[in-house]
C-alpha cells in the first residue's frame, strides 16, 4: 500500500501563500466572494486571442502607413564614366500623394543584351508627386553600357 504525502496535494494561494487544496487558486480569504477562479483554457485563450488582435492591428497600422506612396516611375538621364565604373543619372517619380522613398533596380546591358552588372538602390525621400534626380555609381563596368534599365518600386 503506497500513501501520497499530503504536501503533495497541497498548494499555495497565488496571493497570499496561504495553503490551499490541490484543486484551487485562492483561498478563501483573498477569495471572500467564492467566485471561480478562470481554468488554465480560459487564460491561454485570452492570450491567443490577444496575439491575433495585435498582429492584426499591426498588419493594419502597416498597410495604412504605406499608403498613398507610391509608385513610382523612372527613367534614365545620363551615363557617364567615373573613376570606379559608370556614374548612372536617373529621374524617379513617386506617383502618390505622400512623401516615400523608392528601391530602385538599375541593370546595365552590352550591345548584345548581355546583362553586365545590376545594383539595387534606394533613393532619399520624394515629396508626393514631384520628381527627384539621383546618381548612381555601378562599379566594375569596363566598357560603356549599351542601355541601362532602371525600375524603382
Amino acid at each position: 500500500m503506497t500513501t501520497e504525502s499530503p504536501t503533495s496535494e497541497l498548494r499555495h494561494c497565488i496571493k497570499c501563500g496561504r495553503e490551499i487544496g490541490s484543486d484551487e487558486s485562492l483561498c478563501a480569504i483573498c477569495n471572500r466572494a467564492g467566485m471561480a477562479t478562470p481554468s488554465a483554457t480560459q487564460y491561454h485563450g485570452t492570450i491567443v486571442v490577444a496575439i491575433v488582435v495585435a498582429v492584426a492591428a499591426l498588419a493594419w497600422a502597416a498597410s495604412a502607413s504605406l499608403e498613398g506612396v507610391g509608385p513610382y516611375a523612372a527613367e534614365v538621364r545620363t551615363v557617364a564614366e567615373a573613376e570606379i565604373g559608370y556614374d548612372i543619372t536617373y529621374a524617379v517619380t513617386n506617383e502618390g500623394d505622400k512623401a516615400g522613398r523608392a528601391k530602385c533596380r538599375l541593370v546595365a546591358f552590352s550591345e548584345s543584351g548581355r546583362q553586365l552588372r545590376a545594383l539595387n538602390a534606394l533613393t532619399a525621400s520624394i515629396p508626393g508627386g514631384e520628381t527627384a534626380e539621383e546618381i548612381q555609381a555601378i562599379p566594375g563596368l569596363e566598357e560603356l553600357p549599351d542601355r541601362v534599365q532602371v525600375s524603382c518600386s
